[in-house]
């Protein structure tokens, strides 16, 4: 959000930030004494893409002190923020618009690949890996999986993003195939924001082949049970943020723009 708020600053906007006491950039030329003085006059706010995750607070890990939702006078501002409850205002949410999600494949998929190489000890050429889910996440680190030389399983339940992953030189089979498969991979990424694999499958992993969950809540399986069976976890949400924030901030600014321009046209 600090890229993201510098980059508007880079545009012409006046801007003022509030919730970034915590952090190491100097910020003094922008930083607002308190939300109401950030919010007075606004005519856009900005929030980040997971607004809050208790519901009452905004998520601003680099504030020192909570930032209730419900103490937020955004005026006549326009509001962009991710999906949100406990809030009076209306929220327009830039984080579930396609375009946000396409930009941020790609800086999702190259995060997971550091954190395979860190997560294994091993080079991507060679290593046999496993996709599970074929959306936007899965095509570009498939895609991309394969262009290092790994070779590439992935497993998607549409026979069209099957036949997609084969052109993409990946394997590509049925959820149900997962048990004959599982065993062979030496790294296993998942992308898809439900249970896909229980614990017969997560009986079958190979010894030390990392699990990396990338998806959302609840995640491809249980976080204990994957934990309880000596399966090595990985969780990964939220990587543009954390391993490329200029990127994942570029993205946030480069979509609020737009939505910005599009309601003024």
């Amino acid at each position: 959000m600090i890229f993201a708020a510098r980059a508007f600053e880079r545009d012409g906007y006046g801007v003022a930030a509030f919730g970034f006491d915590l952090a190491a950039e100097d910020l003094s030329d922008i930083a607002a004494g308190s939300a109401a003085e950030a919010l007075a006059g606004a005519e856009y706010a900005v929030l980040p893409p997971l607004v809050s995750r208790d519901g009452e607070n905004v998520y601003a890990p680099l504030s020192s002190a909570k930032i209730p939702l419900r103490g937020l006078c955004f005026g006549g501002a326009a509001v962009y923020g991710g999906k949100c409850r406990g809030i009076d205002a209306e929220v327009k949410n830039y984080a579930a618009r396609e375009v946000f999600a396409v930009r941020n494949a790609v800086p999702t998929a190259e995060g997971a690949i550091k954190i395979a190489m860190e997560a294994t000890g091993s080079s991507i050429c060679g290593m046999r890996a496993c996709v599970l889910g074929f959306g936007r996440i899965g095509a570009v680190l498939s895609r991309d999986l394969a262009a290092l030389g790994a070779r590439v399983d992935a497993f998607a339940r549409r026979s069209e993003a099957r036949a997609l992953a084969r052109s993409f030189g990946a394997e590509a089979y049925d959820f149900g195939a997962l048990g004959v498969h599982i065993g062979s991979y030496d790294c296993i990424f998942n992308t898809v924001p439900e249970r896909v694999l229980g614990e017969s499958e997560l009986k079958g992993i190979k010894r030390g082949a990392p699990f990396i969950e990338l998806a959302s809540a609840p995640g491809g399986a249980d976080e204990e049970l994957v934990r309880a069976l000596g399966v090595k976890f990985v969780p990964a949400g939220g990587l543009p943020g954390k391993i490329m924030p200029a990127a994942a901030g570029k993205i946030v600014y480069e979509t609020v723009k737009e939505m910005m321009e599009e309601e003024t046209v």
